[in-house]
C-alpha cells in the first residue's frame, strides 16, 4: 500500500489560522470558500464583463492571499518550472504576431489569459501545499458538493421556468447543457475534474458509508452532466481516462509487488492485443463517432494549417490567438494550439512540463487519471485555457507532494473531530 499522510494534528494549526481565515468545523477556513465558489462558477462565463466573470474575481481574490509564497520561492515544482518560460515564450510570440500578423492575434486579451492561469495554478499549489491531506480533501469535496446542488438547481429552473438565468443561456443551441457558460466545453471540463476527483477520493482513502455515498453521487451526477453537455471530446476523455482509472485501481489492489507486476503484464498484453487485432474496426467506429459531431470531421480540416503558424514563427510561435484557416479559426487541439501560439520552445517546455509532472504524481498512480483525463481531451479542444484544468492539476500537485507514512494510510477520512484525538486502525 502507497503511505498515507499525516492526518491533520489539532495542537499544530498552520501559521495563518489566526485572524480572517477562521477555520470552521469541518475544517475549512472561510476565506477557502472564495475558491470553492470560484471552481463552482468556473463554466458560467456568460456573466463575464471582458475576460473577467465572477469565478475569475473570486479565484483571483484567493490566490493573491498567498503571492508572497510563490513570489518567494524557488522552481521547486513542475508548475513553476513550466510557466515561467512557457509565459515568457508566449509573450515573444504575441509581441511577434502583433507587428507581423495583427488580424491573428488576440493581444492583451489573450496574454492575461494566459496570466491569470499561471497565477491561480501558482495560487492553488501554494495555498495549498501547507496544508494537511484531509484539509485538501475536503476543499476538494465541498468544490463538488457545491457543484453538484448549484447545477441541479440550475438543471431544474432551465427545465420548470427559463432557459436563461440573469440573460446568460443555460443550453447552447437548445440541446447541450452549458450551465451558463458560452460554449458546453467550460462545463465538460469542470465535469470531467469533479467526476475523477471523486473516484481518486473512494478510491484511495477509507471513507465513511455516508461520504462514500457523497462522493458515488457527485462522480454519477458529473457522468450525467458529461452527457447532457453532448461533448464528444468529453465523452472520449471520461472512457479513456475511466478504463485507466479501473486499471491502476485494479493494479492498486493487489497488495504484493509480484502480483502488481503480473496484473500489470496481463493488462498490457490485452491492450496490445486489442489493438493489434481490432485496429482497423477501432479505426472505423472512432471515425463513425467523430463523424456524428456536426463539427466532428471540421476539426481535421483545422488540424491541417498547422505548417501556417510554423512557417512565421517556428521558434517562439505568434501568441494567443486564432491561427488556424489564415487567422479564420482556432485549431481546436491543446497540442497543435500549443505549437502555434508557442513554437517549438513551447513544445519542448510543455513535453518537459508533462514528464515531469508524470513523474511526480507517480508516488500515487491513480493521481495519473484526472491529468489524462485532461489530456485526452486535449486531443480535440482546448483545456489548457480553462481555470479547472490548472486548479485541479495543482491539487493533484498537492496531494502527491504531502508526506504520508504507512499507519497512518489506515486512519478513516475525515479524521475524528478535533476534541478526540486520532485513533489508530
Amino acid at each position: 500500500m502507497i503511505p498515507r499522510t499525516q492526518a491533520a494534528d489539532p495542537a499544530t494549526k498552520p501559521a495563518d489560522a489566526a485572524g480572517f481565515r477562521f477555520v470552521r468545523g469541518n475544517g475549512i477556513a472561510w476565506f477557502d470558500y472564495l475558491l470553492i465558489i470560484g471552481i463552482m462558477m468556473a463554466p458560467m462565463t456568460g456573466l463575464r464583463l471582458w475576460k473577467i466573470g465572477p469565478s475569475e474575481l473570486l479565484c483571483f481574490i484567493w490566490s493573491t492571499r498567498y503571492l508572497g509564497h510563490f513570489m518567494n520561492t524557488r522552481f521547486d515544482n513542475p508548475l513553476t518550472r513550466f510557466w515561467w518560460p512557457f509565459f515568457l515564450t508566449l509573450l515573444a510570440g504575441t509581441v511577434y504576431c502583433l507587428f507581423r500578423y495583427p488580424s491573428e492575434s488576440s493581444g492583451l486579451e489573450g496574454v492575461m489569459t494566459w496570466f491569470f492561469m499561471m497565477y491561480i495554478s501558482f495560487g492553488v499549489y501554494y495555498g495549498m501545499k501547507d496544508r494537511s491531506r484531509q484539509e485538501v480533501l475536503r476543499v476538494m469535496e465541498k468544490a463538488g458538493v457545491f457543484s453538484m446542488v448549484w447545477y441541479t438547481l440550475l438543471l431544474i429552473y432551465s427545465r420548470a421556468v427559463s432557459g436563461y438565468l440573469f440573460g446568460v443561456r443555460l443550453w447552447y443551441g437548445g440541446a447541450r447543457f452549458a450551465g451558463g457558460g458560452r460554449n458546453p466545453h467550460q462545463m465538460a471540463i469542470l465535469a470531467l475534474c469533479l467526476v475523477f476527483a471523486s473516484l481518486y477520493v473512494l478510491a484511495r482513502e477509507r471513507l465513511r458509508l455516508k461520504k462514500r455515498a457523497l462522493h458515488m453521487m457527485i462522480a454519477a451526477f458529473f457522468t450525467v452532466i458529461l452527457f447532457l453537455t453532448r461533448s464528444t471530446t468529453a465523452l472520449m476523455a471520461l472512457f479513456a481516462s475511466g478504463a485507466l482509472f479501473l486499471a491502476l485501481a485494479a493494479i492498486q489492489y493487489k497488495q504484493a509487488i509480484r502480483d502488481r507486476q503480473v496484473l500489470t503484464i496481463v493488462l498490457l498484453s490485452l491492450g496490445a492485443l486489442v489493438v493489434a487485432f481490432g485496429a482497423v474496426w477501432l479505426y472505423q467506429k472512432f471515425m463513425d463517432w467523430v463523424a456524428a459531431d456536426p463539427n466532428g470531421l471540421h476539426r481535421f480540416q483545422l488540424f491541417a494549417y498547422i505548417r501556417d503558424p510554423l512557417t512565421k514563427s517556428p521558434l517562439f510561435g505568434l501568441g494567443d490567438g486564432t491561427h488556424s484557416n489564415a487567422g479564420i479559426s482556432e485549431f481546436h487541439n491543446s497540442y497543435l494550439e500549443i505549437i502555434g501560439m508557442t513554437g517549438v520552445i513551447g513544445v519542448i517546455l510543455f513535453i518537459i512540463f508533462t514528464f515531469r509532472l508524470i513523474k511526480t504524481l507517480s508516488i500515487d498512480r491513480l493521481l495519473w487519471a484526472l491529468p489524462f483525463a485532461l489530456y485526452i481531451y486535449g486531443l480535440a479542444g482546448f483545456g489548457l485555457r480553462r481555470l479547472p484544468n490548472w486548479v485541479f492539476i495543482g491539487f493533484m500537485l498537492v496531494l502527491a507532494a504531502l508526506p504520508q507514512t504507512r499507519d497512518e494510510a489506515e486512519k478513516t477520512w475525515p479524521t475524528a473531530p478535533e476534541s478526540e484525538p486520532a485513533r489508530h486502525g
